[in-house]
């Protein structure tokens, strides 16, 4: 501040001086008044062997990384070009662990490889205080920590020529000193990629080519990281056909706990740019379309919605309609990664319950509800919510292991299997036991392998609370799931499988769909 005080007197004195030179010369037409330019920017320039070393820190500020006695000559540009005083001063804030010259000659003093010390180039004298500065983050290390993996991912594996994609990179440990890599291509007539990892598809003349990108550690580790990527030729859809296997006209419904499903097509050529293809849905409050990929809503939302593919370069266009079916309830265990029921995570007497998938099933183990006597493994569904409709789809039914079939041998007599619930339909709640208490399941079919099929009917049972549910609209429940408890008497976790827990529309549709998975069955 006192700098900026003296500054503003000299100037007014000078101010002064100026006034009478110009009085006193303002017939020399020959005379000029010359004005200070004054700083307006200043960066820091970084030598170009360093900066493949650079890397931003959390708050996105550059960090030059630097061992023990190492130097750096930075360099400044400073702006407009014409500028008056062009003096500068250069600062560390932290001299113990790097200090910097009046030349810009940046030393590495000390550091454990997190201590840092931020270097600072400003314009000199009175205008040091204007706010105008460059700056360089330098983090220092007394040792070289060096790269022990890379790895890489990316969107895709595939780029189409003329596109670009980034690709991203974890260098392992975290605390190795060079936090970057080289980047490289195998041969950058197929495709480069510049020093941040973007990797650019040039033009090729086959439909495909396939490149190995890199990032290799700049540590003289020797660690490196490939992902190969085939870089796609552009070739124009002119027609598309989707297969209507799944569509409604081919009497195929979905439940809204599928969620996506992949529209299985062919094109002509066969071989074209299928991200070209253009995608509609007719309603996307009940389904939305992107590249051939159906996403079914999640808020209850149920009727009919076409999908329609469009070639933009021909105008020709294939469509399917599908049915998302209100009160449709399909857990079928054939999808690893989208499925909603399984046990409801228990614990007693220090055991768990748990689940394994199979494709087809799940495998459940049970968790020790008293010790020495009794077993309990509840099976849930874990879907937000649960939309039944007791007139469209009433018989509610689980295929599963019977622990007092399975277990007759080491014990057990007994078991409890209870479908409670909690929902709403209309004004009125519904909750508790379906059929009010242990083991009210309407029907039980014996099936050839073993399995049991525990069947309820939603439009004849009452539910503890609120009684039977309305058969004329959609029911929403929060809470489903099959209790599984007092299995007696055994004193060790056991484990039983679930097949499927589907909704049907009656008994000779479930009878149907068992004779379809190649079992008998009696009732």
């Amino acid at each position: 501040m006192m700098t900026y005080n003296l500054y503003r007197k000299f100037g007014s004195l000078l101010l002064a001086a100026i006034s009478v030179t110009m009085v006193a010369c303002q017939d020399d037409e020959t005379s000029e008044l010359y004005r200070s330019v004054y700083p307006e920017s200043i960066t820091l320039d970084i030598p170009k062997e360093v900066q493949p070393l650079i890397y931003k820190d959390e708050n996105g500020v550059n960090v030059l990384p630097l061992l023990k006695g190492e130097e750096v000559q930075l360099e400044y540009t400073m702006l407009p070009e014409n500028i008056t005083f062009n003096e500068v001063s250069w600062l560390s804030s932290d001299k113990n662990v790097a200090e910097v010259d009046q030349n810009g000659v940046v030393k590495a003093l000390n550091g454990n490889g997190s201590t840092y010390s931020v270097i600072q180039v400003s314009p000199s004298v009175f205008y040091a205080g204007s706010g105008i500065y460059g700056t360089l983050k330098v983090m220092v290390s007394n040792e070289m920590i060096q790269a022990e993996n890379i790895s890489l991912s990316a969107a895709s594996d595939q780029v189409y020529m003329g596109e670009s994609m980034q690709l991203q990179y974890t260098i392992f440990p975290e605390n190795t000193t060079y936090k970057t890599v080289k980047w490289s291509s195998s041969d950058e007539k197929i495709a480069t990629v510049d020093e941040n990892g973007l990797v650019t598809a040039q033009v090729i003349d086959t439909n495909t080519e396939t490149v190995t990108i890199t990032a290799s550690a700049l540590d003289d580790s020797q660690v490196y990281a490939s992902k190969q990527l085939t870089i796609m030729k552009v070739v124009q859809p002119e027609d598309i056909t989707i297969d209507q296997s799944y569509s409604f006209d081919q009497n195929y419904v979905w439940a809204i706990t599928d969620k996506t499903i992949k529209l299985p097509y062919t094109t002509v050529p066969s071989d074209c740019t299928t991200s070209l293809i253009e995608w509609t849905s007719s309603n996307e409050d009940i389904a939305t379309v992107s590249q051939g990929v159906v996403n079914f809503n999640q808020n209850g939302v149920f009727g009919d919605v076409t999908i329609t593919a469009t070639c933009p370069e021909t105008g020709k266009s294939s469509s399917i309609k599908l049915r998302l079916e209100e009160g449709l309830v399909r857990e079928l265990f054939h999808n690893e990664n989208n499925y909603t029921w399984y046990n409801a995570k228990q614990s007693a007497n220090g055991t768990e319950s748990s689940h394994v998938w199979h494709d087809g099933y799940l495998t459940v183990t049970t968790y020790t509800q008293t010790a020495g006597t009794k077993q309990r493994g509840d099976f849930k569904c874990w879907s937000p919510k649960t939309w039944l409709h007791a007139g469209k789809y009433p018989i509610f039914a689980i295929r599963m292991d019977d622990v007092a079939d399975k277990y007759k041998d080491e014990g057990v007599t007994a078991r409890n299997i209870n479908l409670d619930a909690a929902g709403t339909c209309g004004s009125t709640a519904f909750s508790g036991n379906l059929g009010g208490s242990n083991n009210k399941y309407k029907y039980n079919y014996k099936c050839s392998d073993g399995s049991r099929v525990f069947v309820y009917d939603l439009s004849s049972q009452s539910w503890a609370k609120g009684g039977v549910l309305p058969t004329s609209s959609v029911a929403e429940f929060t809470t489903l799931q099959f209790k599984y408890a007092d299995i007696a008497t055994i004193d060790h976790q056991v484990q039983y499988n679930v097949y499927w827990v589907q909704t049907f529309k009656n008994l000779d549709e479930l009878e149907a769909y068992l004779d379809g998975e190649g079992l008998t069955y009696e009732k």
